[in-house]
């Protein structure tokens, strides 16, 4: 089968966001890159769909507490006991330490970008930041106690008539001609209520406001849960603090208004809306915020940012998922 000239059109709180942060990295992460993946792609494809594989410190500690997180709830769920926190926190460093290794070998990376891991500060510093480095070393052993002393967690352990409904799992669905992903960390349920978890490794964030919603809209439209039976808990590990929100049926139309504005508003960038064909580059606005310049995978080949530009602060531990 022949590759495809243009990406598939959809939509998710992730997309508005890269959206919202920078048009070019947007151009960058879901046009430039498409095809890239094939032996014969332009180099340009070839170059975009390497760095969009890019990861960075903080992103692969969350990750790795999201696996174990995950790990842990399959675990109980099978056998009836947690993973123990000795073991979580070494496999979250065996993970960070993967990382680093892989990030030694640029050229096995550049051969197979999809299953290697290259981390940003590796790639444009070739070294961790050591500030960076302690923070996540102290939040290991945290982290791991509080996941396992979290609300939700001991409340599916011990509470009576709970089950698991979902896990880490990628689900689509339409709104209009668009395809909405969206995927749960955890939603388990106790009798007839519905419960959702977004386990959070970093500060409190009001833009997490939309992606809980659209949970909420999903679990009322996939399984017709009432929204009254439908509860959202975001658990921030890195606090302790357990957030427990309720949706209603107005929130939801609200939800589906802002994602509506939203979809207009990258549609109004297509040449071609009805084959997802992007205007050319140069219509994709660069960010004005060299903070974001620092930390985007896309710098090397973004004629916007400057040749100076370092990734030499610490990200936002709001973005930390």
């Amino acid at each position: 089968m022949p590759p495809r000239p243009y990406p598939d059109w959809s939509w998710s709180p992730s997309r508005h966001h890269l959206f919202q942060e920078c048009r070019r990295k947007y151009y960058y992460h879901y046009y430039a890159a498409h095809n890239g993946w094939f032996l014969d792609a332009p180099p340009a494809a070839r170059q975009a769909y390497r760095l969009k594989q890019m990861s960075s410190l903080y992103l692969v500690f969350g990750e790795a507490v999201h696996k174990m997180a995950e790990e842990t709830v399959q675990l109980y769920h099978q056998y009836g006991h947690p993973l123990e926190q000795g073991e979580m926190v070494r496999r979250i460093r065996h993970m960070l330490n993967q990382a680093y290794k892989d990030s030694l070998r640029v050229e096995e990376w550049k051969q197979q970008p999809k299953q290697r891991t290259m981390l940003q500060e590796m790639y444009y510093l070739g070294t961790l930041p050591e500030k960076a480095q302690e923070a996540i070393k102290q939040r290991i052993p945290i982290l791991a106690d509080r996941l396992l002393q979290s609300e939700s967690l001991q409340h599916f352990m011990h509470a009576d008539h709970c089950h698991l409904v979902e896990l880490e799992k990628l689900n689509t669905m339409d709104m209009g001609d668009t395809m909405v992903y969206v995927k749960l960390d955890w939603m388990y349920r106790q009798a007839d209520q519905y419960i959702i978890v977004d386990w959070k490794t970093g500060q409190e964030d009001e833009r997490n406001d939309v992606q809980l919603r659209l949970y909420g809209w999903y679990v009322h439209e996939n399984y017709g849960i009432p929204y009254d039976r439908i509860e959202i808990r975001t658990e921030y590990l890195l606090s302790g603090k357990c957030k427990m929100d309720q949706v209603t049926e107005h929130e939801m139309n609200e939800l589906v208004a802002y994602a509506e504005a939203s979809i207009a508003e990258m549609r109004s960038y297509l040449a071609e809306p009805s084959l997802n064909q992007p205007k050319p580059m140069g219509a994709f606005e660069v960010t004005q915020d060299e903070r974001k310049c620092r930390q985007c995978a896309f710098r090397e080949m973004c004629e916007g940012a400057s040749p100076n530009l370092f990734l030499d602060e610490e990200p936002d531990a709001g973005q930390v998922s």
